[in-house]
């Protein structure tokens, strides 16, 4: 069965070949971001940045909106082009509805939806989770994060935080994407120690910079089949390794029962601010 029922481009089909589980469907299937109380994003076009290309924007110094990121960084077949820093994303302004350039523009990806073959699937022994079934090539915009905008304060007032992802936007205000109730395929995507996709913040239809929408494009090439995962982060796992660790399986995990020790004590060594964060956690794993 499709469980975007319509929703995306691609059907999302799903196969359990593990066990007898039934996929949850105890949420709604969404496309992007939903509100369920007041968060007052933005969404003014007097605050809209906005070019009047009209050579489907390919010129950087002359595009506004690419210009907004620094330059252009979709090549024309809609992939990141080849000097991305994956390690540290810059912000993408992709054109928007108060451009002249109409939808062949070379600076419109995210927002024509994934065109991707993607399947939700049980893994062996850690849940669901997302693969292609067809090869990716890196720079190829995958999906989005799709759930329920909300405030970090009412994040803490929930139970469940399996499916939240941090803005970390470096406001006073801080907020999230829950994708508990409401989400996508993308909410099955889990941790990877080697990862071969990256979240990436992508402002297309306001500009208000504590709300981007979180994007995921290849990091790598993805043969169809593979399973798709992102790094969730030391802070995730700072916070989740006394109900769980890592079982990613790579030569090189982080996470897991015998290398988290390890991990943290690096972490502690390479960012002093967070110092006091990790030695707490040091603490609690040798007592633990």
């Amino acid at each position: 069965r499709d469980i975007s029922k319509g929703r995306e481009l691609r059907p999302i089909m799903v196969i359990n070949h593990v066990d007898d589980e039934v996929l949850p469907n105890d949420f709604i299937y969404i496309s992007g971001y939903v509100e369920t109380s007041p968060i007052n994003v933005n969404k003014l076009v007097t605050s809209l940045k906005h070019c009047k290309c009209s050579d489907n924007c390919t010129s950087s110094s002359a595009c506004s909106c690419s210009r907004a990121s620094c330059k252009r960084w979709y090549d024309n077949s809609g992939r990141l082009t080849e000097d991305f820093n994956y390690l540290d994303p810059p912000l993408i302004y992709e054109c928007n509805i108060l451009c002249i350039c109409d939808s062949s523009c070379h600076n419109r990806v995210i927002q024509s939806g994934t065109i991707n073959y993607l399947q939700v699937f049980r893994t062996n022994g850690r849940g669901w989770g997302c693969r292609t079934l067809k090869n990716i090539s890196k720079g190829t915009f995958v999906c989005e994060y799709a759930g329920e905008l909300i405030t970090d304060e009412e994040a803490n007032r929930r139970e469940d935080d399996s499916y939240l992802f941090d803005l970390d936007t470096q406001d006073e205000e801080t907020y999230c994407i829950d994708a508990s109730k409401f989400g996508n395929v993308s909410r099955f995507i889990n941790h990877l120690c080697e990862p071969n996709v990256k979240p990436v913040k992508v402002f297309v239809d306001h500009h208000d910079l504590r709300f981007p929408r979180i994007c995921f494009f290849a990091s790598k090439d993805i043969k169809a089949f593979d399973e798709l995962g992102f790094d969730y982060g030391y802070k995730f796992w700072s916070i989740k390794w006394k109900q769980f660790t890592c079982t990613c399986g790579s030569r090189n995990c982080k996470y897991s029962t015998d290398t988290i020790l390890q991990t943290i004590e690096e972490y502690s060594n390479a960012s002093p601010s967070s110092a006091s964060l990790s030695q707490n956690v040091l603490d609690d794993v040798r007592d633990h």
